[in-house]
């Protein structure tokens, strides 16, 4: 497969492009080396998609499976059992945009199943990426150097019956407070709830796959974001076990976003030089471009990225033999302050 080098772009930005405004800003990307979009949304505009591949890109789909953030939140509103509850007992509190959504309730699963069928179906795109396909954890915060260990959940009362119905642990009829089964759970069968989270997740991929595998056959790459975590943080926090995942899909895409972790940008190699250990296929990580529009939504995206050290990134990225290519986060960043030329200078 070629190499791939895409710029992500939020749906916001091309839900608003005419078509003079599209064509000029992939010649552009182009001009920088870019060859692929990539973004994130329930729908998308099979005019930009085809005008896209006529200049010569590919465009790369992606759904959020377990979070509603996209939608304010609205769907935990009108059904508060899908709202994650920590070890603590209470309900997980959001964190800057994110919350989360219980990743146990087959008919919401359902439904994010048939969200990504109708999307491949219906539209002609080149690829499609699973995005928050994990167990709740804002890690861009939460996994910060300094940061307090996140909260495990859920542990809503449907999560611990199906836990104990798959690993046939039954909880002590002495305990009746979610915090004391959440604390019994993590003390006495932390493995078990690890394997249960794991479960969760791979089987819910496998099962997305199986499906949009017999609607678009092997001309469809199918990809995961993950953290960039350890991989004994992924399996623990976010219920990933990459050494099953890979096998299920054509791609893995670690989010090595090092200022948002207040990381140096040699931390990018780590990750992918850490993560390969896991996957037996090539990675395709999404590195930041600039921290300026994070401040634009309210996130917190980390201190500023000198033009150099953007250059640094997509340096080592480039050298390595265990990646696919890389996707610049944010694709409008690569259009500011000289980013799309160092990118083409670098790569």
């Amino acid at each position: 497969m070629d190499r791939i080098v895409g710029a992500f772009i939020f749906p916001e930005v091309w839900q608003q492009w005419t078509e003079d405004e599209a064509k000029h800003c992939l010649e552009d990307l182009a001009g920088f080396g870019v060859n692929a979009i990539f973004t994130e949304s329930e729908t998308y505009r099979d005019d930009l998609i085809e005008l896209a591949h006529r200049q010569g890109f590919r465009w790369f789909g992606a759904i959020a499976c377990f979070s509603d953030h996209g939608n304010n939140h609205q769907l935990l509103r009108q059904r508060p059992e899908l709202w994650p509850v920590e070890e603590s007992g209470q309900p997980r509190p959001q964190m800057e945009w994110y919350i989360g959504v219980t990743p146990t309730f087959h008919d919401y699963n359902q439904s994010i199943l048939e969200l990504a069928l109708h999307v491949v179906e219906t539209h002609p795109l080149d690829g499609l990426f699973l995005d928050f396909i994990r167990w709740p954890v804002h890690w861009e915060l939460e996994a910060r150097t300094g940061a307090a260990p996140p909260s495990q959940s859920s542990f809503d009362p449907h999560t611990l019956e199906l836990f104990q119905k798959e690993t046939g642990i039954r909880l002590p009829g002495k305990l009746t407070d979610i915090a004391g089964c959440a604390r019994w759970i993590l003390t006495q069968h932390r493995i078990e709830w690890r394997e249960f989270k794991c479960a969760v997740i791979t089987d819910f991929v496998r099962r997305v796959v199986t499906r949009i595998r017999a609607v678009r056959g092997d001309d469809l790459m199918v990809g995961l974001y993950v953290p960039p975590l350890p991989s004994d943080w992924l399996e623990w926090w976010a219920g990933q076990r990459l050494s099953e995942l890979a096998s299920l899909v054509d791609v893995i895409s670690p989010m090595a976003y090092h200022a948002i972790l207040h990381r140096s940008s040699q931390w990018v190699g780590e990750v992918i030089a850490d993560l390969s250990t896991e996957v037996p296929h090539s990675l395709l990580p999404i590195v930041q471009v600039d921290s300026e529009e994070g401040k634009q939504s309210g996130a917190d995206w980390g201190p500023p990225i000198p033009l150099e050290e953007w250059g640094s990134v997509v340096r080592l990225v480039s050298e390595s033999r265990a990646v696919l290519g890389l996707v610049a986060f944010t694709g409008t960043a690569l259009l500011a302050h000289g980013r799309g030329k160092r990118l083409r200078m670098s790569w």
